[in-house]
């Protein structure tokens, strides 16, 4: 199996601006993706929260996915079970998981939830960084409140019907509220940590350890202000995130989650630097066995538990 990478926003910034999938000049497309060696990416659909008009935005998303799929079906796979993932690694294809940040286009109905599921959606971040109908956001802090009860109704959902649930993005409380309530392993999808990076979005070590607790994986984020608090950040920077979260809760808890266009200005300059990870990272003294965990297997451990 190939790299995973569990966050990207590039079907937000194509739908905004008419260009391909499979070539273009954001961060991220397949073209680039599939020499670079990605097996499975993440696609997730994105809107700022305005208080109307969300799910408008994200439906057109959702459109805008399907379509690429159609035009890239001789490089691209949906991800609706795990065994697609299988299959897409079989033929040669990259993998996409589609992704729903922050829940915002769902109000308070499940039955929007079940209407994206039809349509493809199979990993959902409950928030963004403020406050909806189901959680509270880290823009909450320092008096976030947790799940709210429709948000638990949504969880136990999610849960029954084998969608990932992304912790990304989501107040403190909420947090640990959520481990509590899905009985599946978690996603941290694009987030560093706290010690090495005192940002908001990045988990200190206490919510590492619920996350290993709970069997789930965090993904590393290479927006620069995830990965250094001064100064211009370079890769080891970044690398010595995953040593860090490695030494405190296990290799088995780490992956990527690059966030491309996500942010105008990434660590790396697109999907095509992934080529030198398997390197950069045996620099470091990874093993090949704990290389192929930090890029491949940990995460698909996680997809598989639950799709």
């Amino acid at each position: 199996m190939k790299i995973v990478d569990l966050h990207c926003d590039t079907i937000s910034s194509i739908q905004k601006n008419g260009q391909s999938l499979y070539d273009n000049d954001c961060h991220f497309d397949i073209k680039r993706a599939q020499k670079a060696g990605i097996g499975l990416q993440f696609f997730a659909m994105f809107t700022m929260p305005q208080g109307m008009n969300e799910l408008r935005q994200i439906l057109k998303q959702v459109e805008k996915y399907h379509t690429e799929l159609d035009q890239c079906q001789k490089y691209l796979h949906p991800v609706y079970t795990y065994e697609d993932i299988i299959t897409a690694d079989s033929i040669g294809k990259v993998a996409g998981i589609l992704h729903l940040e922050g829940a915002e286009a769902l109000g308070s109905d499940s039955e929007i939830l079940s209407l994206l599921y039809r349509m493809g959606l199979r990993s959902l971040g409950l928030t963004w960084n403020n406050r909806n109908l189901l959680a509270d956001g880290v823009g909450e802090e320092p008096n976030a409140g947790g799940i709210s009860s429709k948000g638990k109704e949504i969880i136990y959902l999610m849960e029954k019907m084998g969608i990932l649930l992304d912790l990304s993005h989501i107040s403190v409380k909420s947090y640990y509220d959520a481990l509590n309530i899905y009985n599946k392993p978690a996603l941290v999808t694009h987030a560093n940590a706290r010690a090495l990076c005192n940002h908001r979005r990045n988990l200190d070590d206490s919510q590492l350890k619920a996350l290993a607790e709970n069997g789930g994986v965090i993904g590393i984020n290479q927006i620069p202000e995830f990965i250094k608090e001064e100064g211009k950040p370079q890769l080891n920077d970044l690398l010595d995130h995953i040593v860090y979260i490695s030494d405190l809760i296990g290799i088995e808890h780490v992956a990527l989650g690059s966030d491309f266009d996500g942010d105008d200005v990434l660590l790396m300059a697109g999907v095509e630097e992934y080529i030198r990870w398997p390197q950069l990272l045996a620099d470091r003294g990874f093993t090949h066995a704990e290389t192929n965990m930090i890029l491949t297997e940990n995460a698909l451990r996680v997809i598989k538990a639950v799709l």
